[in-house]
């Protein structure tokens, strides 16, 4: 009797045991907004007096997102980087990137740590401000495309509330070379590459 009665009171507490085992840890379903600092560095055999010369800079991203699936994420960002120009004669030097693109989210909401892959499109632009340009000064900028690939880690500190950190590269295509407003015909290669820090937050679970 005691057995059955034992039996009887597993069941009853068992559906509550599991769900407190296989509690949800994480989403990527929904709208989901991040704020990011991040290190950029760029290589260009075109411009290399200026990769040389002020080959890396910190700036800040605003990321929207909407995940369709708990796996599958459509994205778009905006990055704005300030570059270091200690080493170089111009009054500034700064890249933009406007991207979006698809993120696969790996792992399963039962978990806090949710690794992603990102595939996507960016458009690039950067301007050089009064830099040295023979026994002058000019202002120079280049425009153009180049693909996304990046990859990284979400930390769910809450549900609500994640850190991540990742890793990106755009590269590919070719850029539009102006100086002083004015097209010179050139297409430059250009490549960047960033890492970036910050925190996503997802509104629909607060």
């Amino acid at each position: 009797m005691r057995l059955l009665l034992f039996l009887f009171a597993l069941l009853l507490t068992a559906p509550a045991l599991q769900a407190q085992t296989i509690r949800q840890r994480s989403t990527t379903s929904g709208f989901n907004i991040g704020l990011q600092g991040h290190l950029l560095g760029w290589s260009s055999d075109y411009f290399r007096f200026l990769d040389e010369n002020a080959g890396s800079g910190g700036g800040v991203t605003l990321r929207v997102g909407y995940g369709f699936t708990p796996h599958l994420e459509a994205f778009g960002q905006f990055d704005r980087t300030g570059m270091n120009v200690d080493e170089l004669d111009a009054e500034s030097f700064r890249f933009s990137h406007l991207t979006g693109g698809v993120r696969y989210n790996i792992s399963a909401t039962t978990h806090a740590f949710r690794p992603f892959l990102e595939l996507g499109y960016a458009h690039r632009s950067g301007l050089v401000r009064q830099v040295v340009n023979g026994n002058g000064y000019n202002d120079i900028n280049f425009r153009g495309g180049a693909v996304h690939l990046g990859g990284g880690i979400n930390y769910f500190v809450s549900l609500p509330v994640a850190l991540s950190l990742s890793g990106s590269f755009q590269t590919g295509g070719k850029s539009a070379v102006s100086v002083d407003s004015f097209n010179t015909g050139d297409r430059a290669d250009v490549s960047t590459f960033r890492v970036s820090l910050g925190v996503i937050l997802f509104p629909g679970e607060f």
